[in-house]
Formats: structure tokens, C-alpha cells, sequence
């Protein structure tokens, strides 16, 4: 039993078949998404994430999946949610930017491809990027002030771009109405969150962090006054 490198190595596996027979009427969707499918995914050291839509999801519905987390681990692959189609409607006003995600960026590996033909609730989606943004800045200072003590330029752009970057997507969807391709579409619509060049000078380290926060200011900003 070894590690399945690729979506398209768990869709051609046993896995549909097991999922299927596991689960059976019970079943809706089940399928890969999340940072899997985002670029840079490493499949040797991090899992494929598999989620689920049920027509049940109480504890004793979710037993068997229970039976199959030894092979599941084995494989490299991680159960993570378990929605039902009710839940996913009544949360739509708290977690659209999570859902734009689903609806975009997943592979169906047994039942039906889930979120077809969902929109987000734009003024929801609108809030939700801001709330992340400004949450995110509020880190972002708190980074800034102990800079001097750990001038870590690789640490501090890589974690920051981490964090918005699926923020972004959603800005992305609500300035074009649509869901970017790539993380290039947004360093495009964006530039001023690009990770920027290394710098040893410490004035020009300073100045590039500086930058980068008043361009997440100037997001920030933008979002706020977007009339959707």
C-alpha cells in the first residue's frame, strides 16, 4: 500500500468504489479540495483532503468511515468535513468565502460534483474578506514591531502571503466576478502582496514590510467601500 501522488491516482483507485459502498444512499459527494489542489502542493508530506456531503451526518452515520482511517492514512489521504446539503444552505450568510473555495476548486471522487452552480451572497462574501483582512492585520503590526529582534524576510512575507492569499480569491471574485485561476491572477490584479525580493540591508527589509502593509491597507480600504 503506498501514498497516491495524484487526484487522478485516487480516482482511477479503489477509493470511489469503497466510498460508494461505505456509504451508500447516504452519500451525496465526496471530494478532494483545499490546499491540495492549490499550487505547491507536495503530496509526499502533506495529505489529500477528502470531504463529504451526506444526506446524514450524525456520529452513527459516520462510523464507517471510522473502518477505513487505517488505509485512508496509509494512503495519504485525511477525512476533514462532513456537510449536509441543509447545513451548506443555512451557512451560507457565515462561510461564503469557504464555500466560493469548495465550489471552485475541487474533484469529485464518488457521487456528484458538489456546490454545482453555487454564487456566493456577495454582501456575505464582502464582510467575511474584510473581517480576514482585518484580522490579518493586526498580526501583520504585531510582526512589525519585533522585526529589529528576528529580521526573518523568508518567515514574514511567506507567512503573511499564506494567510491572505485564499482571502484574496474571494476579493478577486467580488472586484471581477469571477474565480481566479492561479495565484498569478491575483499577484497580477495585486502586486503590491507579492513576495518581494530578499534583501540583507535592514532599512530595505523594513521598507519592504512597510510596503506590504500599506498595500494590505489600500485592500483593505477597497473592499470596505466596494458596493456590491
Amino acid at each position: 500500500m503506498r501514498k497516491l501522488l495524484s487526484v487522478q491516482e485516487i480516482q482511477n483507485s479503489d477509493w470511489p468504489g469503497i466510498l460508494q459502498k461505505s456509504l451508500g444512499d447516504n452519500l451525496v459527494s465526496a471530494f478532494v479540495h483545499g490546499d491540495c489542489l492549490m499550487e505547491g502542493h507536495d503530496a509526499i508530506s502533506s495529505p489529500w483532503t477528502i470531504s463529504f456531503i451526506l444526506k446524514d451526518n450524525s456520529v452513527n452515520s459516520l462510523k464507517k468511515l471510522q473502518e477505513l482511517l487505517p488505509k485512508a492514512q496509509k494512503e495519504n489521504i485525511e477525512f476533514l468535513y462532513f456537510f449536509t446539503q441543509d447545513e451548506i444552505s443555512a451557512s451560507e450568510d457565515v462561510f461564503p468565502l469557504e464555500f466560493l473555495h469548495l465550489a471552485n476548486r475541487n474533484q469529485a471522487i464518488a457521487g456528484s460534483d458538489p456546490l454545482k452552480d453555487y454564487t456566493p451572497n456577495l454582501s456575505c462574501l464582502r464582510l467575511e474578506c474584510e473581517r480576514e483582512l482585518r484580522g490579518l492585520m493586526i498580526h501583520l503590526r504585531q510582526a512589525y514591531i519585533h522585526l529589529k529582534e528576528n529580521r526573518n524576510s523568508d518567515g514574514f512575507f511567506m507567512q503573511a502571503t499564506n494567510t491572505i492569499l485564499p482571502i484574496m480569491y474571494g476579493v478577486f471574485y467580488l472586484k471581477f466576478r469571477n474565480y481566479p485561476a492561479s495565484h498569478d491572477a491575483i499577484f497580477r490584479s495585486f502586486p503590491g502582496i507579492s513576495i518581494p525580493e530578499r534583501s540583507k540591508n535592514a532599512d530595505q527589509f523594513v521598507q519592504k514590510v512597510d510596503d506590504y502593509i500599506n498595500a494590505v491597507t489600500r485592500i483593505i480600504n477597497e473592499v470596505d467601500k466596494l458596493d456590491v
